[in-house]
């Protein structure tokens, strides 16, 4: 059997029949100095995804192909795939793009050097179609920033959804992974990772590139509405620790949401006292909890949306 793996690649699977190619000759370009894995999780795909995994994962040392025969979303399927992994630390990123052949070692040093337990780096995208997209190394010296208050980063900052991570599997585990009262995982996971989390490196370089009609799940703005709402929310009440400063920023994001819902979603909540308590937030004042448990009952009621616990 071969020895434990230092990184375990976990990538979700759902048609992506056109790009998986590209995809999987980039994680086969990866110029890595420690074991792999790479742990692929088919999410009930039906273009035959599955069958074009198990025909190029040869490519791939301990490559392992999870199939399933229901679509459940991604936040569970992330959870099923590092259930599997051995890895000491996870790269996980989506399956319609194309990672940079350094990108894992830059990310692992980093995480290295600066005794990090999470690092993120940035999606580029493209013009390219997948088929013309060569993804260039990042290089020697990329730009990075360290932060010691990886939640109050995530709150502050922007571009931490998209899939991008290397972290600790300890870490990613503490965390309880990602929260399956979700389907898509973009805006919960950096949550619930930062919370557990010691140190974040932010990479300021592009670690996957997203070539032409590449499609994403959190296109759907009712969905994407719903799911921000509930990451944020769900952390205000499972999170108990949470430094008052952190609690009211994530109260004033939720506030922000409802309102957006409001005007583009069709959320039944009235827009305009929605504008108020959004505004109220921002100039310091505490978001009634009222208001944040009405507005999660009217997302509840909202129909058509997706839950991985469906």
């Amino acid at each position: 059997m071969p020895g434990q793996p230092e990184i375990s690649f976990v990538i979700p699977v759902y048609n992506k029949a056109d790009i998986l190619p590209h995809s999987l000759a980039a994680l086969a370009a990866q110029r890595l100095e420690v074991a792999a894995e790479y742990i692929f999780v088919d999410d009930a795909s039906q273009d035959g995804s599955a069958d074009i995994l198990q025909a190029g994962a040869g490519a791939l040392p301990m490559a392992t192909i999870l199939r399933n025969d229901s679509n459940a979303g991604p936040s569970r399927r992330l959870n099923q795939g590092v259930a599997q992994a051995r890895g000491r630390c996870l790269c996980l990123i989506d399956a319609d793009e194309l990672i940079a052949p350094d990108a894992a070692m830059t990310m692992l040093r980093l995480m290295q050097q600066h005794q990090a337990d999470m690092v993120h780096g940035k999606v580029k995208h493209s013009d390219q179609a997948a088929t013309d997209l060569q993804p260039p190394a990042i290089g020697a010296a990329p730009a990075f920033a360290v932060s010691d208050r990886p939640l109050a980063t995530i709150l502050n900052g922007r571009g931490f959804v998209r899939m991008a991570w290397l972290v600790e599997t300890t870490l990613f585990r503490a965390a309880g992974g990602c929260d399956e009262r979700l389907f898509i995982q973009d805006e919960a996971l950096p949550l619930r990772l930062a919370l557990k989390a010691r140190r974040l490196i932010d990479l300021q370089a592009s670690v996957t590139w997203a070539p032409r009609a590449a499609s994403h799940l959190s296109a759907d703005k009712r969905q994407q509405h719903h799911d921000r709402f509930f990451a944020y929310y769900n952390l205000l009440h499972d999170a108990e620790a949470l430094v008052p400063q952190d609690r009211r920023r994530i109260a004033t994001i939720c506030a922000s949401i409802i309102w957006k819902a409001a005007r583009r979603s069709g959320l039944q909540i009235n827009g305009v006292a929605a504008l108020a308590v959004y505004l109220a937030g921002k100039s310091g004042l505490d978001i009634p909890p009222r208001h944040l448990d009405h507005a999660a009952a009217a997302f509840r009621g909202m129909p058509g949306i997706r839950r991985s616990l469906d």
